[in-house]
């Protein structure tokens, strides 16, 4: 397969340890907090921040390959979930993980494209393209490639071969993903390249005009051609758990169609533009349908017995809602009533599920219900894994999930103070969150009133959006490990860090909720 760049293998992580200074993380097992102790977010919080996003990019790369130094036996390209081989074995690449982990990377490649780091993520960028387009065409107990219907298999050995155990499949969200992140990978890579469009080796990513009775023979295309397909047919939630249609998938099958619509037009490839574009009208429509207006927010998974609560729907609004590349209306993005809301409720759950969430200074449980404040969010309130098995008295709070209410927050302040018009007005759907968001303060939102930049409130709201975002991050800090690693989840009693350790997309979710707070300072 020919390559965008000649590979070249530089040492990266010791070049992070070098540029970064980062010291040796301490016993994973032997450090944690036991609670939340309120503390000034000022200068401990600052210092901690920046430090912390250094050594979160330090270890996410410790699980790539190649040069990972978790991952030597791994086949380069792959993005292991973690480290961990038993109790849990989450030394596996899966399909969306490591798509939406790379997709972090190709955000940091793109910053500017003619760094040093830059040079670095490219070569293992082009090592995970290479071995996706070797998974794409691998038999598997999901299907073949012939079909297509072989990439909805959710995980791979971390050696690039089938996993053969039972397990929830298919999962469509996986091809959406990559899909996103290679066409993320193939415009940060054009801007410095403006010829890539008209050389051969554009084909192996897109290649136009195929012949209909046979499978697409470029990356992006196969994975594209699936999301068209299959959209609208059933498969497993991102949790694994559920099988029905789920919001977090549909909404990146609707960006990775709206994306990949752009990019057949890009390549002159006009029928499959329509195509792309037709089945995302369809999705758009079907998008409606996780509403619930009885319950006041989204839903995650249709037509099931649980409340629909999740932080799926957190993390379907950021992955489907770019803050770059914004060339079509957006659909539930982070700065909307009903992502906020569905926020909301989900906090307002959260805080009363774990322990680890009271707050030393309520005096009844009631006390801080209504307000939104920094809280550890776990997958969902009916959640009754723990990081190791089921758990009858529930699951735990999870550090990605924690880290993407922040990049929530951060990115609806940058919305607003960025807005072209700098508005906001309060809506009688969003209202309760605004409240939320206000409790504390003398001014009132008021449904139906518009306020712009010369409104008290207006500003207000944002400073108050902003600081939210750093409550949540605190919360991530108070709970991280001494040496600054991030494992799953942090237990809902004791606060100590627990299930797979290091793990890859904690890392990213951190990074990405620091880049969307900067973007806004």
């Amino acid at each position: 397969m020919a390559l965008l760049i000649p590979f070249v293998f530089l040492a990266y992580i010791v070049l992070y340890a070098f540029a970064f200074s980062i010291p040796p993380a301490a016993s994973w097992l032997g450090v944690g907090h036991a609670q939340h102790v309120q503390e000034p977010l000022q200068d401990s919080f600052e210092s901690w921040l920046v430090e912390e996003e250094k050594i979160a990019l330090d270890k996410l790369l410790a699980n790539v390959a190649p040069g990972g130094r978790n991952v030597q036996d791994a086949a380069p390209g792959s993005v292991i979930a973690s480290p961990s081989r038993e109790h849990p074995n989450y030394f596996y690449q899966w399909v969306r993980d490591a798509a939406i982990t790379t997709g972090t990377l190709v955000d940091l490649y793109a910053d500017d494209t003619s760094s040093p780091l830059a040079s670095e993520l490219s070569s293992l960028l082009d090592d995970y393209a290479e071995l996706q387009d070797k998974i794409q065409h691998t038999s598997n107990p999901s299907g073949t490639f012939s079909d297509l219907s072989g990439l909805g298999e959710p995980k791979f050995e971390a050696d690039g071969t089938p996993f053969v155990g039972s397990w929830g499949r298919p999962q469509r969200d996986g091809p959406a993903l990559r899909a996103i992140t290679l066409m993320a990978y193939l415009r940060a890579y054009n801007t410095s390249h403006p010829s890539l469009w008209d050389s051969d080796n554009a084909d192996d990513w897109f290649q136009p005009f195929y012949e209909a009775s046979m499978p697409p023979n470029s990356m992006i295309k196969a994975d594209l051609e699936y999301v068209a397909q299959y959209w609208n047919q059933s498969g497993f939630d991102l949790w694994e758990e559920v099988q029905g249609l789920h919001f977090f998938t549909v909404m990146v099958q609707l960006r990775a169609l709206r994306e990949g619509s752009d990019l057949a037009l890009a390549f002159g490839d006009h029928g499959a533009a329509d195509w792309y574009a037709q089945q995302a009208s369809h999705l758009t429509d079907f998008l409606h349908n996780f509403w619930d207006e009885a319950k006041g927010h989204l839903v995650e998974t249709l037509h099931s017995s649980r409340t629909g609560l999740d932080c799926g729907l957190l993390l379907g609004s950021l992955h489907a809602n770019p803050s770059s590349y914004v060339s079509h209306e957006a659909i539930y993005p982070p700065h909307s009533d009903e992502i906020l809301l569905s926020l909301l409720y989900l906090v307002q759950d959260q805080r009363a599920r774990f322990p680890i969430n009271s707050s030393p200074s309520a005096t009844s449980p009631d006390e801080d219900a209504e307000i939104l404040q920094g809280t550890g969010l776990g997958r969902y309130p009916e959640d009754v894994y723990d990081g190791y098995g089921t758990d009858a008295r529930g699951g735990n709070p999870w550090f990605l999930c924690t880290s993407s209410a922040a990049e929530i927050l951060y990115r609806t302040a940058t919305h607003l103070s960025s807005s072209s018009n700098s508005t906001l007005t309060i809506t009688p759907r969003g209202l309760p969150f605004y409240e939320a968001l206000l409790s504390s303060s003398s001014l009132v939102p008021e449904a139906g009133k518009t306020y712009g930049s010369s409104d008290a409130l207006f500003h207000s709201v944002i400073e108050r959006l902003r600081d939210a975002g750093d409550e949540f991050l605190d919360v991530v800090r108070v709970h991280a490990e001494a040496g600054g690693a991030l494992s799953e989840q942090f237990d809902r009693v004791t606060g100590f860090e627990r299930g797979a350790r290091d793990l890859t997309w904690s890392y990213g979710a951190l990074i990405q909720a620091v880049r969307a707070r900067r973007a806004g300072a």
